[in-house]
């Protein structure tokens, strides 16, 4: 039922390598095993840990041709199991399943980046009709995060009266900007991060090539998100990072260097998104990062490339003066963004900030 674009996320999904999220997966093989099933389940969580991904395994699972495993003697099942190569699985990891419909933003004539309202309609008879191969009808909504408020509301008559044997999975990482008419109807599952362990599995397993020191980088920036990783390599914000903070580092800032770099990590247009997000994230994170740093008076945790920058910042300002450059960084990041303004030149006056010396 998905139709095929560049942006369709079936089309990146690594079934190897996902890891992690034992809690939702027992809770949904238990609920299914005690004919128990919610038909929304939203399911919460940081960017970039799987939220998705899992969902999409799920449905396949629920849409396999196999019966679910029964468990012995009773017990509640602690996983869900999906072989790969069962045709129904099969189908609906290739978006082809009759009973299978994957909602996410397409490329085509979307500039917004959002989940159209007629996409939302779509929904309705596809939801209504009787399950076509298997015993029930699946949809994943990735991500109510690209709906508006209209197109949740379009949602609304599927939740208050869902069709019988119908499972609507809704990703959400921000929960708290929905409705409370959606988040009423829906049976609301937090995924948590990676382990680092978990999170250097997956990294390895879709770069098996990839040097140890790599992977163990981009393990740590991503504080157990392996899509964030993901992100964060393949559209250089990771390298801009690393770049940015051997500038700042230095006593005195380099403003010419700096401004190039920031003319790289805050390109605009569709294409520089990702990379857009890579800088507010990294950047919000080093502030937060600091200002720990500089409470506990601890060097745990600040050892590599961030170590020199996060010493100069502790310097130059305190855990008050810390908190509140985080806070206006963030406060002002999103409109930035969502207004299309000068981007490189918010890093760089930003950026500058940082540096400065604290004014007493």
């Amino acid at each position: 039922m998905a139709v095929k674009t560049q942006s369709n996320p079936l089309a990146r999904l690594n079934p190897n390598s996902l890891y992690g999220h034992a809690d939702f997966k027992m809770a949904l093989a238990s609920a299914r095993s005690s004919e128990r099933l919610h038909h929304a389940w939203l399911l919460t969580g940081p960017n970039g840990i799987g939220k998705a991904s899992m969902a999409y395994m799920a449905a396949a699972w629920l849409l396999s041709d196999a019966e679910p495993a029964e468990a012995l003697f009773g017990d509640v099942p602690t996983d869900f199991s999906l072989d790969l190569n069962d045709p129904g699985a099969k189908q609906v990891l290739n978006g082809a399943h009759p009973d299978f419909m994957a909602i996410y933003p397409r490329e085509e004539d979307n500039k917004s980046g959002q989940i159209k309202i007629d996409q939302i309609r779509a929904m309705h008879p596809f939801m209504m009709h009787s399950p076509g191969r298997g015993k029930m009808r699946v949809a994943v909504i990735d991500s109510m995060d690209e709906i508006n408020r209209n197109g949740a509301n379009a949602m609304l008559k599927l939740l208050e009266e869902p069709p019988v044997n119908t499972i609507i999975f809704l990703i959400s990482s921000r929960p708290g900007r929905l409705p409370p008419t959606i988040l009423s109807r829906c049976r609301q599952f937090r995924m948590q991060q990676l382990s680092q362990d978990d999170c250097r599995k997956a990294l390895t397993s879709i770069w098996p090539d990839a040097d140890e020191n790599h992977i163990n980088l981009l393990a740590g920036l991503c504080d157990g998100a392996p899509g964030r990783a993901v992100s964060l390599a393949q559209s250089g914000a990771a390298d801009c990072y690393q770049a940015v903070c051997a500038l700042m580092a230095s006593q005195k800032l380099d403003i010419v260097a700096l401004s190039t770099l920031c003319g790289k990590w805050g390109k605009g247009g569709g294409a520089g998104r990702e990379t857009r997000e890579g800088a507010v994230y990294l950047l919000e994170r080093l502030l937060s990062k600091a200002a720990r740093h500089k409470a506990s008076a601890s060097t745990e945790d600040i050892d590599g490339f961030e170590a020199p920058v996060l010493n100069l910042l502790s310097e130059r300002h305190s855990v008050s003066h810390l908190a509140e450059l985080h806070r206006d960084f963030v406060t002002a990041a999103a409109p930035a963004e969502a207004l299309y303004l000068d981007f490189p030149h918010f890093l760089l006056r930003q950026i500058t900030q940082m540096h400065q010396k604290q004014l007493l």
